[in-house]
This record gives structure tokens, sequence and C-alpha cells, in this order.
């Protein structure tokens, strides 16, 4: 049974990781079946020179029912051993009209370096191992473990980063664990100041994380902010001020690429401290950090390139 599994990693950028096992090459030289042409004789007077053309047969399968995942179609040219160069082009639905290009020495064992690809492989860079399975009356059937790595075109992997935090010094430091990658609701809770800040956000994993409710139990809460698919948090902005002998956010206002929400809690206190944070244009607030108690004592954000 044939295993094509590929797995995301990641290093300076993020990558597939090509794991294809189980998979079996027709090299049938003679006969009916034949899957190659001599185009030039070897003539040479040292033995060489002699060119084939190949379109071989790439199988789930050594068998004759087995289904036809790729063809590996180029040549192969004798300079001392037989030298490959083709294109593995891939017909199965999931790969369909993507390649691999490939280059290397002998048919039945060995590696062949993959050099490049097309499609769902671009960049690709790895080896397809070789191991003679059997042989047929055609000619032989070659075992193909293919292990490759092809870069994410346009994902390059961007950390978050941590701007402020705004407020007082009271309560306790509070942060999330997972890195953000862009943030999906809102909620604060407000009386004479806020009191609490809680959200849920999409993580690098794509994974939807909840942190809050950060702060005390008092204060009446605001309606949630849902922010759309594209819609994102491109300024914060409020006040800080005194509350019960503590220096604490007083006021909260959120600015989105489709509209702003807000201000909540005690705006427009005149012995109070105005705060802004703007984002540049091409970037956006993904996430919080703060320090906390019985109020939002101070807030900060995560700032990502979009």
């Amino acid at each position: 049974m044939a295993s094509l599994q590929v797995t995301p990693t990641s290093a300076f950028t993020q990558w597939n990781e090509l794991k294809f096992e189980g998979l079996y090459l027709f090299h049938n030289y003679v006969g009916s079946g034949a899957n190659q042409t001599q185009v030039i004789s070897n003539k040479a007077p040292i033995g060489i020179g002699a060119t084939v053309v190949n379109n071989w047969t790439v199988c789930d399968g050594p068998g004759p029912n087995a289904k036809l995942i790729a063809r590996a179609q180029g040549l192969h040219i004798q300079a001392g051993n037989w030298v490959n160069s083709f294109s593995l082009v891939f017909v199965d639905q999931r790969f369909s009209g993507s390649t691999l290009e490939v280059t290397g020495i002998v048919v039945e064992s060995g590696e062949w370096a993959i050099v490049g690809g097309t499609g769902q492989f671009a960049m690709a860079n790895g080896v397809i191992s070789k191991k003679l399975h059997g042989k047929t009356s055609e000619g032989d059937i070659i075992q193909l473990t293919i292990h490759a790595f092809c870069p994410v075109l346009g994902a390059t992997k961007r950390s978050a980063t941590k701007v402020g935090p705004w407020g007082g010094s009271g309560g306790s430091p509070i942060d999330i664990t997972a890195e953000p990658q862009r943030l999906k609701s809102i909620t604060v809770a407000t009386g004479i100041a806020v009191t609490s800040i809680a959200f849920s956000y999409v993580d690098s994993a794509g994974q939807t994380q909840s942190a809050g409710r950060w702060g005390g139990s008092g204060g009446e809460t605001e309606p949630v902010i849902q922010l759309g698919d594209s819609e994102v948090l491109t300024e914060l902005s409020g006040t800080i001020g005194n509350v019960d002998g503590l220096t604490v956010i007083t006021s909260i206002k959120f600015v989105t690429s489709l509209k702003t929400y807000g201000p909540f809690g005690a705006w427009g206190n005149g012995s109070d401290t105005p705060f802004a944070i703007p984002v540049q244009q091409g970037s956006a607030i993904v996430g919080f950090f703060a320090r906390a108690g019985v109020y939002l004592d101070a807030l900060g954000v995560y700032v990502r390139s979009l």
C-alpha cells in the first residue's frame, strides 16, 4: 500500500516535507510493454554516446493492477554509467501536473537527486532511493522512496512583536503562550475603569485559542467585538488614570480596518492621560499581554506584519 505523506515543517521559512513510499517504477526495455526506446546508437570508439528516451511508469504497487501515480519522462545516456535526466510528472489526482526534476546514475539501485520541481513541488530538493524489487520478461521493477523538501512560496514565517505595555505597574503580569497570528474576538468589562479583557485568536499553527478574563470580576460586560475574516485591528487607544489609589486603564477604544468599537469605560475624564497604539500600514494587532488585578492595570499588544 503506497504512503504519500506531506508534513508541514519550518526553518527560516515554511517548508513541506515529502515522504513518498511504496512506489514502483516499471523499467520495461523489451517487449510489447516497452516504455523506452534508443534514439542514438553507441558508435563512439570509447563506448559511450548511446541515448535512450524513457517514459517509465511509476505505480503504487508492483502488480499488474497497481494505480498509475506518475511518469518518468526524459532520457538516459551512456557515459561510462547510464546517466538519467527526467521529469517525474505526477498524474495522480492529488498532485496532478506537478513535477520533480530528477538526475543521477543507474536505474536499479542507489539514489537519484531531486534538483527542482514545479506546481506543488516548486523548488524541491531531495533524493530518490532505489532498490531492485524484481525482474519481469520485459524489464525490471524498481522500488522508489522519495524524500524531499520544498518551500511554501509566499509563506515566510514571521514572528509577532510585543509593544508596550501602557498603564500602571500594579497587578500581576499575564501573557499568552501560543504565537498569535490573527485576532478573532475581544470582550471588555468596564465600570469606573476597564475591569477586564478577554479575547480569542488564531495561533501560528492555525488553532483558535482563548485568553482571559484578565482582571477583576466587576463591571459591566460590553458587547463582544467579533472580527470578520478579513478584518484586522489597526489601532488601540484609551486613557490611564487613578482609581482607588491604583494607576489603571480607565477607558479603551479599538479601531479596525472596517470600523471603530468604543470607547468603553470612563472616557473623557480630563485628568486622565490618553494613550494610542497605532500600527504601521501592512501590520495589525494580533494579541495582547497585560498586568491585571481588580482592574486592568496595563495593556500591551502583539503586532505582526500581514
